[in-house]
């Protein structure tokens, strides 16, 4: 079984130019996730943090990022994985997008079609866009979303924390119509999401989309990262693998971190007992977690079977 660990990053994706690139190429860090798109309201721009990326149908974002980032899969590396995540928490971007919807539609003459057909053909190497949906929760609206961007050749990663009917309900629904399109939740593990449990997710997932759903392996934990103005925020990377460990019985087979540019700030403070830390250590912290041990390993069958008859309740 291949192991999936991810990492959110801001502003040094865009800005860090081939340093930050050659970094999460020798992390071991399997996913990259670029955060956040947000869409301008009425003219549907696609705007990443700051720069403007895409307007009116146009790639106008710095000209050596489609480049950049398509290295990321290239040569010895470590990433398989592109995905841009769309939203986030103090935002109104899926709102806005339910607006656009509401005027335009989805189809290839809409601005939010265009939009993302851009940028897609722009930086071919996107795998999936993520949905970070914290401000409108409408089913409908993620629905058309979510099958506009798969006609487009996009992947469909959702990104909860909380309000686990409504991310079922799109979950389902897609997958009835478009089995397959989306293929992960990354479940905040921080936050406004601390004190959630895989375990709770996969077993409403299982129960929601039957017993033959894999959702064992659907449900992808994250966690926040040493960071703060004095590094006295989040976990070390020996933390978070701890708590992975003690998950790593439910058959995860992936998580995450946020945020690279976290880490980055925080290289060299000392703040974790004066262990690295880095994006590598993060990374392994991931990995090294997601690995059962032999104890668990045996429990995982029987974790599955009792998951297996909730489906059947």
């Amino acid at each position: 079984m291949a192991l999936t660990a991810g990492v959110y990053g801001g502003g040094p994706f865009y800005f860090g130019g081939q340093p930050v690139i050659d970094d999460l190429k020798s992390s071991t860090f399997t996913s990259v996730i670029a955060w956040s798109v947000h869409v301008y309201a009425k003219t549907g721009d696609l705007i990443f943090n700051d720069p403007t990326i895409v307007t009116n149908g146009q790639y106008v974002g710095a000209s050596s990022w489609p480049a950049l980032l398509a290295s990321l899969k290239t040569g010895s590396t470590s990433v398989n994985k592109l995905i841009f995540s769309v939203g986030a928490g103090g935002v109104q971007t899926f709102t806005i997008i339910e607006q656009l919807i509401k005027a335009q539609g989805t189809g290839p003459d809409s601005i939010l079609y265009q939009n993302f057909a851009a940028l897609k053909t722009a930086i071919p190497t996107i795998d999936a866009i993520d949905f970070d949906d914290e401000d409108n929760y409408n089913v409908d609206t993620v629905v058309a979303f979510a099958r506009m961007l798969g006609k487009l050749g996009y992947g469909i990663t959702f990104c909860p924390y909380s309000n686990t009917s409504f991310w079922l309900e799109c979950l389902h629904e897609l997958n009835t119509n478009s089995p397959g399109l989306v293929t992960q939740f990354n479940l905040q593990c921080y936050s406004g999401g601390a004190g959630n449990n895989p375990e709770t997710w996969i077993e409403a997932i299982q129960s929601k989309m039957g017993r033959s759903f894999p959702a064992a392996g659907f449900v992808f934990p994250g966690f926040a990262c040493i960071g703060g103005l004095q590094c006295n925020q989040g976990m070390c990377p020996t933390a978070i693998q701890s708590q992975l460990s003690s998950w790593s019985k439910y058959g995860l087979e992936g998580g995450w971190i946020w945020l690279y540019d976290q880490i980055q700030a925080c290289v060299g403070s000392g703040a974790c007992q004066h262990k690295s830390i880095n994006t590598a250590a993060y990374a392994q912290a991931v990995l090294s977690g997601l690995q059962p041990t032999s104890s668990q390993a045996a429990t995982q069958t029987r974790a599955g079977t009792i998951i297996g008859s909730v489906a059947n309740e």
